[in-house]
């Protein structure tokens, strides 16, 4: 009988080992194999995050071409500019006239009577011309009278202003009265459209 009992026994622990054996290898083969998902799922992630990258990258590429792109039309808007300045600059330039001077537009701004009402003030510029030296002359008539006085110059960044002139209302009669500027220096000259203006 213990005999018999001792066999059991035994048997009983080979097989809680081999039972054992069964579920450690069980076991190894459900860690390994959650190992080997775990890999490709990060493998996986890792392809989409290259292709994300890859994505952002061109993204990035289109974006610096599309800048590059508005860059090449500003700068393009700008050449156009320059040579719109440039063929007025010359179209300025290549306005003589008889005596090979470019010609002057000057422009009465303004004229009429002091705030005091003393004495006949007077200004202009010249649009299309800047050099640093030349003389307005500012020519006032009604009928056969005529009054003329001249002024320097103040160049500006793009055209010259004609220095104001104030006269002596004493100079001038009661009536209708005209004025213009002419303009002159070493290379241009021109005059102005004639302006009226009231005396009482």
């Amino acid at each position: 009988m213990a005999k018999t009992t001792k066999k059991q026994t035994r048997n009983n622990t080979s097989r809680n080992i081999i039972y054992l054996l069964i579920v450690m290898i069980l076991v190894a083969v459900i860690v390994l194999g959650g190992l080997a998902i775990a890999k490709l799922a990060h493998k996986d992630e890792g392809e989409k995050d290259d292709a994300h990258d890859t994505n952002t990258a061109s993204e990035i590429l289109q974006t610096e071409e599309d800048l590059k792109d508005e860059d090449k039309v500003a700068q393009s808007s700008n050449d156009a500019k320059d040579r719109f300045d440039a063929d007025e600059r010359t179209k300025t330039e290549t306005e003589k006239n008889a005596a090979g001077l470019n010609i002057a537009v000057p422009i009465v701004n303004f004229v009429g009577l002091s705030q005091d009402g003393a004495f006949i003030e007077a200004g202009g510029s010249v649009p299309n011309i800047n050099e640093p030296e030349g003389t307005c002359t500012f020519v006032f008539t009604k009928g056969d009278t005529t009054v003329t006085v001249s002024s320097g110059i103040l160049p500006g960044a793009s055209y010259i202003s004609c220095e104001a002139v104030k006269l002596e209302k004493t100079k001038f009669t009661s009536g209708t009265w005209n004025v213009k500027i002419q303009y002159k220096s070493n290379l241009s000259e021109g005059e102005s459209e004639t302006q009226s203006f009231e005396i009482q």
